[in-house]
């Protein structure tokens, strides 16, 4: 009969097997919150910075939006650079030439950093290589370089309308003000008074719709039956009548000129002061000559059948030629 052989652990022993496996399980679960593999293929890279603008180690590193490593360890360089390292856990092949970009995570603030794939020919990024670096310019730092230069106009702005005012208040005495505001008032009720103008020929419109609406009406009528004749009408005719009025309006022209000059009799008449004057005074002594005449016709015409002797004229007590009583 065979002897069954039995494996006695110490308590040391298990001891040391619980408190490995713990390890493990730690260490495991840490991998599996980091999203990163511990036995899968890794990369250590490296960026130079002259800011880091905040970024913390253990920041998740993402290549086109998906999480791919952390940020292990940020190191002054002896220029006063900042090192930055991080771990990739992908097998995913990019050019050594992309881009280690730190960007801002939210408006309220954070860093973190990307990969910026570039599409070229160079060798695939292998451990230990170093990235080129650069800052995402972030939107408050855009908020900033739009407002700086609005701000310093700003200020430039009230600084000339304070200098304005200053002197407007050494220009403008108590006298000057007192004038200024009854301008003011008397605009206001110039104001008033286009207003009520206004809201008169508004009521002067809407009362004589019906006639305004009629005239336009007729106005539309008369053109279109002007359209329709002058449709109607020969070509050459047209020509030959267009062409009369040219010719009538040249001589016109030619007239009016000449009058203007002063040619001709009637052209005198309308230069000539002094022509125009001495007609204008025949005329009125025409005109009297006229109404003396039909007034006292016996003062110009006297007949006498059987030799009777003329009466001696006596001067009328209204009389038209009379230019002392007038």
């Amino acid at each position: 009969m065979k002897k069954k052989f039995t494996l006695t652990l110490s308590n040391e022993l298990k001891a040391g097997i619980v408190v490995l496996a713990g390890v493990f399980a730690l260490i495991m679960g840490f991998s599996y919150l980091k999203s990163t593999s511990i036995f899968g293929p890794s990369k250590t890279l490296y960026a130079i910075y002259d800011n880091v603008g905040g970024l913390q180690t253990g920041t998740t590193v993402s290549l086109n939006g998906y999480a791919v490593g952390t940020v292990d360890a940020i190191d002054f360089l002896p220029s006063g650079q900042l090192l930055v390292s991080f771990t990739l856990f992908t097998d995913y092949a990019f050019s050594r030439n992309s881009t280690a970009q730190l960007y801002d995570t939210s408006v309220l603030g954070g860093k973190g950093l990307q990969i910026v794939v570039a599409n070229d020919d160079a060798r695939p990024v292998q451990s230990g290589d170093t990235l080129p670096a650069a800052v995402e310019v972030g939107m408050i730092n855009k908020v900033e370089k739009i407002l700086d230069p609005l701000e310093q106009k700003v200020s430039q702005a009230l600084i000339e309308t304070e200098i304005l005012v200053r002197g407007l208040n050494e220009v403008l005495d108590e006298e000057t003000q007192r004038n200024l505001r009854t301008t003011l008032g008397q605009l206001s009720e110039t104001s008033v008074a286009l207003n009520a103008a206004t809201a008169s020929f508004r009521d002067i419109l809407k009362e004589n719709a019906a006639a305004i609406d009629t005239t336009l009406q007729s106005t539309a009528q008369l053109s279109k039956n002007l359209a329709q004749a002058t449709s109607g009408m020969e070509a050459e005719a047209l020509s030959t009548s267009i062409a009369r009025l040219n010719a009538s309006l040249s001589a016109l022209e030619s007239f009016l000129d000449g009058l203007n000059s002063g040619e001709g009799t009637l052209g005198q008449l309308t230069t000539d002061q002094d022509l125009y004057s001495s007609l204008v005074s025949n005329l009125e002594q025409l005109d009297l000559l006229l109404q003396d005449m039909r007034l006292n016709p016996k003062r110009y015409l006297s007949v006498s059948v059987f030799g009777k002797k003329q009466k001696e004229y006596t001067l009328p007590t209204e009389d038209p030629a009379d230019v002392k009583k007038q």
